[in-house]
């Protein structure tokens, strides 16, 4: 047998805790008492500064140094990241330092009607709490604005608001040019006295941003001039030159949502039309998880200068704040024994469904592709049981698909750049592949990812629809090409995907499964040609045939397994359903998948082949006779607990039987195990697998008596196929 060196490994989702990181620049004792508590890293250590036309690093100070050249500074940002804020006010405080206070500070976040509060509030006649009640702060004004304001007017220096009301703008929006005309002379003045066009290219990029759900693409070339996006940018760019000509001599640092200013569109344009001679200087403040993640190379365009600033902490939100921390995404490394540094082996990233369970998933790849690629399988960051009560897990909770996606993806890049390091594994040979769940997960790190230069295989996309509400990228991802395979009939439903994924330029190609063949056979043949290895071998021999009494999912997955095992022992091997028996097979090609036939009681009479309670310590098995057990099986299970079988593989692992129907009944066995101190339980029918509604029913069967498990931490599966079919001795 080819053997395979299995890992375990965990990789940090996000780079070391944020609160122990300091600057050696700072003894402690004055970082102490600067804030009384203890201190966030200091700025130069959260941020990396990338000059684009120079194409090279900046320090801090020299960044200052170059801003402070400039007529007017747009600081570009991410509204909730507080690593930003710092930026924001180190520039502000930077210009102040380097242009003698001559600067104007201009805000996005404050509208042109309350300008008259805020001059107030800066000169010392209204106190705070009557400005924040008339100002209309943002949320997190508290925490991420009041900074400049207030260091604004400690300086004296004056603040902009420069956006139109939102009220007027809607107005305008939705009534073009009549209801702009029609507009109050104390409202017209609130807008710019031209409201000027934007580029086609930054309204391809809003295209791009809003997938059409905000009705943009629809719209004529007048719609979109008086749309309130566009009000919003004129309104910006022509206060910042309205600043530039009323303050003659002095800096206008504006600080606004980096896609206004991003590719030097947007308001940038707008001040670029309405002062031309004016030095401008834009900074995009970008949020990543850590310093390996930076792309200047790919950024280039988007600023003159990018400041990458590491996540740390999340500003309030929907109600929350919230901190960045370490977080685990497992997976399982499996390498031929045949790769090293001169014949590297292809690697292949697995992303499972739902409600796959990871090691199933790993033993079927590596029986399938295990001595000719690399196999990585990874845990759903998010566990949870699937209907028939197996573990399972999800990729993304739903309530914020998007990070957590984008967690994921970044979890895949860092694996990737790690397994392609640490092992003979080749960098140029990556696929990333999942089914159901997993494919989507694949599928967002194909439209999103700067790093993974690999192929992409979704198989059978599940929750793919919400890719259409995020947006599309404005330039195409580093994925090489992208396979999505979809059930017959549903080429047409997923046509989107192809478009989607074709149309910012990455090579895709939509297939259907073949009625005709196996589905799992077609997933692999996928694989092989995405992982450049050779065409599976047909079958040379009449196959043996695997029968399973019932069509599961999960059965048919432990039953290829098995059938792959016999293959690599030369035995031809097809798995199909009883009702698929013409009844002329002959006898010894026939092996009906089930306790007692395929696998005899005696099977288990050394424990193998009944699996272990999860737990550091050990734990408890618990076997489910099925109710239609003769009196001789039910007499055999209960002698393997006499035997204390598990003792046998496991010192610390022990094995009870539970009839169904009969006692002891479940329900006595967990009241027992409980009182007894027990922890760890796995409940399995002693079946070869079964169905979702039966293992609900065994579930529903504990009654009122469920909370004798509120003690113990209690797992299901639902069968002994996955040991007997999947489980490798030393896994």
């Amino acid at each position: 047998m080819h053997r395979f060196h299995p890992i375990a490994i965990s990789l940090f989702l996000f780079g070391s805790t944020a609160c122990l990181a300091h600057s050696s620049a700072n003894p402690p004792a004055a970082r102490a008492a600067t804030a009384g508590t203890r201190p966030l890293p200091a700025l130069e250590d959260a941020i990396q500064v990338w000059d684009s036309r120079a194409g090279s690093a900046l320090e801090l100070p020299a960044l200052l140094d170059r801003l402070a050249e400039a007529d007017v500074v747009f600081v570009g940002e991410t509204h909730l990241d507080d690593t930003t804020h710092r930026v924001e006010l180190a520039v502000l405080e930077g210009m102040l330092e380097r242009r003698g206070g001559e600067v104007v500070l201009s805000m996005e976040m404050f509208e042109r009607d309350v300008q008259p509060t805020l001059d107030q509030y800066l000169a010392g006649t209204i106190d705070e709490p009557a400005f924040l009640a008339a100002a209309r702060p943002w949320g997190n004004y508290r925490t991420d604005y009041r900074p400049l304001v207030e260091t604004a007017k400690a300086r004296g220096i004056p603040v902009i608001a420069a956006n139109a009301p939102a009220a007027v703008r809607r107005r305008v929006s939705a009534g073009g040019r009549e209801a702009l005309t029609a507009l109050a002379p104390d409202e017209r003045r609130l807008l710019p006295a031209e409201i000027l066009p934007a580029e086609a290219s930054y309204w391809a990029r809003v295209d791009r941003a809003t997938r059409g759900h905000m009705n943009f693409t629809s719209q004529s070339e007048e719609q979109r001039l008086y749309s309130g996006q566009n009000l919003w940018d004129n309104s910006m760019g022509d206060a910042c030159a309205a600043a530039l000509a009323a303050h003659p001599g002095h800096a206008i640092v504006h600080v606004v949502g980096g896609f206004h200013v991003m590719y030097h569109d947007g308001t940038v344009s707008q001040l670029r039309r309405r002062a031309p001679d004016a030095r401008v200087a834009v900074v995009e403040v970008l949020t990543v998880p850590g310093p390996e993640n930076a792309r200047p190379e790919r950024d280039a365009e988007r600023a003159d200068f990018v400041v990458y600033a590491s996540e740390h902490a999340r500003s309030l939100s929907d109600g929350t704040h919230a901190v960045s921390v370490p977080a685990e995404l497992r997976y399982t490394i499996d390498v031929p024994s045949s790769a090293t540094d001169g014949s590297r082996a292809p690697l292949l990233v697995w992303l499972p469904d739902g409600d796959e369970r990871p090691q199933d998933a790993r033993e079927l790849l590596r029986a399938a592709l295990g001595d000719e690629a690399a196999i990585a399988v990874v845990e759903p960051p998010y566990p949870e049981r699937a209907d028939d009560l197996g573990p399972g897990g999800r990729w993304s909770t739903g309530i914020d698909f998007r990070a957590d996606q984008t967690r994921v993806q970044h979890g895949l890049e860092r694996i990737v750049e790690y397994v392609t390091r640490r092992f003979p594994v080749s960098e140029t040979r990556v696929v990333i592949a999942g089914r159901g769940l997993g494919a989507t997960a694949a599928l967002w790190s194909a439209m999103y990812t700067e790093w993974l230069d690999a192929r992409f295989v979704a198989v059978l996309p599940r929750g793919a629809r919400a890719l259409q509400l995020e947006g599309l990228p404005d330039r195409a991802p580093v994925t090489r090409d992208l396979c999505i395979l979809v059930a017959s009939g549903d080429e047409a439903a997923a046509s989107w995907l192809e478009k989607d994924y074709a149309g910012i330029g990455t090579p895709t190609t939509l297939d259907a499964f073949s009625r005709d063949l196996p589905e799992l056979r077609q997933v692999e043949d996928a694989l092989r040609q995405a992982l450049e290895l050779d065409p599976r071998r047909p079958e040379s021999a009449e196959p043996e045939l695997l029968v399973l009494e019932r069509d599961l999912p999960r059965a048919r997955q432990w039953a290829e397994v098995h059938a792959r095992r016999l293959e690599r022992e030369g035995r031809a091997a097809r798995v199909i359903l009883a009702s698929e028996l013409r009844g002329d097979e002959a006898p010894e090609r026939v092996h009906r998948l089930s306790i007692g036939a395929e696998w005899p009681l005696a099977t288990f009479v050394n424990g193998e082949g009944l699996p272990l309670a999860p737990g550091d310590f050990g734990g408890t098995t618990v076997l489910v006779v099925p109710a239609g057990a003769d009196a001789t099986t039910r007499a055999a299970w209960l002698e393997l607990e006499h035997s204390k079988v598990l003792k046998k593989r496991s010192p610390f692992d022990g094995l009870r039987v539970a009839q169904e129907g009969g006692e002891p009944s479940l329900v006595q066995v967990l009241t027992e195990l409980r009182t007894a101190g027990a922890r760890s339980v796995l409940v399995v029918p002693a079946v070869f697998c079964t169905s979702p509604d039966e293992m609900q029913a065994m579930k529903s069967s504990l009654g009122d008596a469920a909370r004798v498990s509120d003690d113990l931490d209690l797992t299901w599966l639902p069968g002994l196929g996955a040991e007997l079919c999947c489980a490798q001795p030393g896994d």
